[in-house]
């Protein structure tokens, strides 16, 4: 049985059994099951528990070896002295794969390490695989099956995240609903004691459902086989990692988390820029750079133009694109003939664009974007106002019926304003990424709506919005799309040897 088969009976099995499921609120064996029979997945579920005859409304079966039916996959959620026995009956069983999301294995040291090794021999023998241990389990939006217990922000959509940290992709996912990201799969592959991160990628790769993969990662098993596939899904889908354990307290604390093995992080440096694999340094990075990698064109170029609402915001947003390494051009002298004639004469007149005082208007957008000097745009305020405005001031009762007329005759002008601009991004292929203050009723309404379903969300602060679009000319420029920099990303050939497993 290939690796595909194999992973298609995890995220598309035909049954489901929780082995230690539990009627008692607070244990994983409760939480699991509890999603389980709550995302009406269609599959068969059954609840395996020593003790009680009855877990959550469903008959409960001794050992999975009692279920009448045949069993797919298997949650496990015993205490680790207890495994060994386990593996046994889903070999006897013919399980295909298990997910164990119990603890204190070799993430504790010798004695656990021998019980994970022992676990995972049985397996093999037996033909199983194994997700884990020490994870939090996986979800498929398009099966609905979810094994995890407790995961905010997972709605269906088109990115995969792969995560050796269960709690970290607590934070990716609660983000990336803010953000309006659904996802396709998840995986939380803790000890990596059979599955790692590399065959996670190779079967998302061929994924028809996945457009862009997320991985945080605290060390590998595989570097070389990571490097190798890296190089191929790049040319194809976006790979974008957060690698833990850069420092040596990281990396001491990565081995003791998962047991992953940290290695050097120049090595590892070098290895993603050459395979094409976009870097983050933070948690939250991973959505910020998916989300525009979704829905639009990449930059041909380093040269990003400016509009703001007000004198401040272009300065601060100017600061973080230089310091991204982006450059901040002359506009055309037909750009800013358009510009002058539009603005009023309080306006900046240059690259950042301040309407001096004016409200920022999308008539001064459009010639940015037809602009043969910009490859970029970043918009600092101004988007999505309207809605944010209406908790900012206090008006009397008396006028609110007004305000609301003018309010929804505002929205609508701005969607048609919307609609406009995204055909422009698309016909000169230039990205936009929308930085905005406001919160609450703005990021909740019609006008956030349109920006998300065109994988257009605000970023919160324009340093974020630089940083990812630094991520999208980066990619860019592997692909060959933007021009290239002169720069030196070849492995060293006498380190190499460290992208191998020991």
């Amino acid at each position: 049985m290939g690796l595909k088969e194999q992973l298609d009976y995890l995220f598309d099995p035909r049954s489901v059994a929780v082995i230690g499921a539990s009627n008692q609120l607070g244990k994983w064996g409760f939480f699991i099951l509890a999603r389980l029979l709550e995302s009406k997945s269609g599959k068969e579920i059954y609840a395996i528990n020593k003790k009680d005859t009855e877990v959550l409304g469903l008959k409960a079966y001794k050992t999975v070896v009692d279920v009448p039916g045949p069993v797919d996959l298997v949650v496990v959620t015993v205490p680790f002295q207890g495994i060994a026995e386990v593996m046994h009956d889903c070999v006897r069983k013919g399980v295909k794969v298990a997910i164990i999301i119990t603890s204190g294995l070799a993430e504790t040291g010798v004695k656990g390490a021998r019980i994970e090794q022992e676990m995972v021999e049985i397996a093999r023998r037996g033909g199983m695989r194994v997700v884990g241990p020490n994870c939090l389990g996986h979800i498929d939006t398009y099966s609905n099956v979810r094994t995890v217990g407790f995961l905010p922000g997972v709605k269906r959509g088109s990115v995969a995240l792969i995560s050796q940290s269960g709690n970290s992709s607590q934070s990716v996912t609660n983000y990336a609903g803010q953000m309006g990201l659904g996802f396709s799969k998840f995986v939380s592959s803790g000890n990596e004691a059979d599955l790692h991160f590399e065959d996670y990628l190779e079967y998302l790769a061929q994924d028809d459902k996945t457009k862009v993969i997320l991985g945080y990662i605290e060390g590998f098993r595989e570097g070389r086989r990571f490097f190798e596939l890296a190089k191929e899904i790049t040319r194809k889908k976006p790979i974008v990692i957060m690698k833990a354990g850069r420092t040596d307290a990281g990396a001491r604390a990565a081995q003791s988390h998962t047991a992953s093995l940290a290695g050097s992080d120049v090595v590892l440096d070098a290895a993603f820029k050459q395979a094409g694999v976009i870097r983050v340094e933070e948690i939250s990075e991973l959505v910020d750079v998916a989300v525009p990698l979704l829905g639009q064109p990449l930059p041909r170029g380093r040269r990003v133009g400016v509009l703001a609402l007000g004198g401040g915001m272009a300065v601060m947003t100017a600061d973080a694109v230089r310091r991204e390494g982006l450059e901040m051009p002359a506009f055309s002298a037909a750009t800013m003939d358009k510009l002058n004639s539009i603005m009023s004469h309080r306006w900046s007149r240059g690259n950042p664009v301040d309407p001096g005082g004016d409200n920022v208007s999308y008539e001064a957008l459009w010639p940015m974007l037809e602009d043969e000097n910009i490859d970029a745009i970043i918009i600092t305020g101004g988007v999505g106002m309207i809605s944010g405005f209406r908790n900012w001031v206090i008006l009397p009762s008396s006028i609110k019926s007004q305000l609301a007329e003018a309010r929804k005759r505002g929205e609508d002008a701005e969607i048609g304003n919307l609609e406009k601009t995204i055909e422009l991004m698309k016909k000169h292929q230039k990205p936009i990424l929308f930085t905005t203050h406001v919160s609450g009723a703005a990021r909740s309404g019609r006008i956030h709506n349109k920006l998300r379903s065109s994988h257009l969300s605000f970023y919160d602060i324009p340093e974020r919005a630089a940083r990812a679009l630094k991520r999208l000319v980066e990619y860019s420029e592997y692909l060959g799309i933007a021009p290239q920099r002169t720069m030196k990303t070849d492995i060293p050939h006498a380190v190499r040897g460290e992208l191998v497993e020991p």
